[in-house]
């Protein structure tokens, strides 16, 4: 089976300062098929009370202050009295505990949201140290998520995903994710954030410029096989290039804000929060369409704004302007904050409009 990792070998690290973020709220994955829940009631017996089926996992409920197993000092109470191999396995996994199995591929994704990762030269985690760790973990449950079979895609993914890690330009990251001209989807980047932001698009500096490089491929498959669609699975590759550059748009102005160089957490909540502003941007210059009948709008639609970009959206059925002409014509008479709030307001019917 062939293995696709997400990240380069030896290039993420942490340190384990005991913040607990990854002991708070989650459920504790156990490895039943190895007999580890038989091991954890045998000599915590309370813990068979807070078991509970999610899917085909088994997990324990964990509550949002803290793991039951978490000690003050920050580290874990199976792991200090019984021994690292007694430790939950999705905790031993974490934060690369992201497992699935695509066709004849497994493709090992990591926690960026909660897990303080850091870019680092070549003294990181091994690749060969977690297929070890996964190896030594028998229930499907946590190692073998199993997703819609597209070894092609996986394929491409991987390809892309090793021209990236090769390379710190930005172009040459574009060329690895798409064929057209960079110059086209940076100049419809800069003439979209204008209309929105009023402001044009301009990329990070170096250094986080690197850390979103890194994290690219990551950010790429969740969106592949995450729960949002913006099209269906073999069309998204290209919207998913534009996606890309309107996001180091924000990680620049992000950049500013903060007036130093952004890291993994960070990025990974950007993309996750302007996923419907990039989505409007990767669609600029591309023709939307709704079918007449109900619309769903939002509760609430500060001026309206929302409910006439929707109007906008199903006169255009025959007229086929560019979804930015229609930005503009609806919004460009509100100010900055309102146009960001009733984009993304707007995202399930601009979704609809391109699906």
């Amino acid at each position: 089976m062939s293995v696709y990792f997400t990240w380069p070998d030896r290039r993420f690290r942490y340190e384990c300062r005991g913040c607990g973020a990854c002991c708070k709220g989650h459920g504790i994955g156990i490895d039943v098929t190895a007999g580890q829940l038989v091991q954890l009631v045998a000599r915590r017996p309370e813990i068979a009370a807070f078991v509970r089926r999610r899917g085909d996992a088994v997990t324990a409920f964990n509550p949002r202050d803290r793991c039951w197993f978490l000690e003050d000092d920050g580290l874990c109470r199976v792991e200090v009295e019984d021994g690292r191999a007694a430790k939950p396995a999705s905790c031993r996994l974490f934060p690369f505990n992201r497992v699935f199995r695509i066709g004849g591929h497994m493709v090992v994704d990591y926690n960026s949201v909660i897990c303080p990762l850091v870019v680092v030269g070549d003294d990181g985690v091994g690749h060969d140290e977690i297929l070890a760790e996964i190896a030594s973990i028998q229930d499907p449950a946590i190692i073998g998520t199993q997703l819609p079979a597209d070894d092609a895609l996986v394929a491409r993914e991987q390809a892309i995903a090793d021209a990236i890690f090769a390379t710190a330009d930005l172009e040459a990251a574009w060329v690895a994710q798409d064929t057209a001209a960079f110059a086209t989807a940076r100049d419809q980047a800069s003439t979209a954030f204008t209309a929105i932001l009023g402001t044009p698009w301009q990329a990070p500096a170096a250094a986080t410029l690197d850390t979103a490089l890194h994290l690219t491929p990551s950010m790429r498959f969740n969106e592949l096989y995450g729960p949002r669609q913006y099209a269906p699975r073999d069309k998204v590759p290209p919207i998913l290039a534009r996606m890309w550059v309107a996001w180091l748009g924000f990680a620049a102005l992000g950049e500013r804000l903060a007036r130093r160089p952004l890291g993994l957490q960070e990025l990974t909540t950007i993309w996750s929060e302007q996923a419907p502003l990039m989505h409007a941007i990767a669609r600029w210059s591309d023709a939307p369409a709704l079918k007449p009948g109900p619309i769903e709008l939002p509760n609430i639609d500060p001026g309206g704004l929302v409910r006439a970009l929707g109007q906008r959206i199903v006169d255009n059925r025959k007229a086929r302007r560019p979804f930015g002409e229609l930005v503009i014509a609806v919004l460009g008479g509100a100010d900055p904050t309102s146009r960001v709030t009733a984009l993304k307001l707007a995202d399930p019917i601009v979704r609809n409009a391109f699906a």
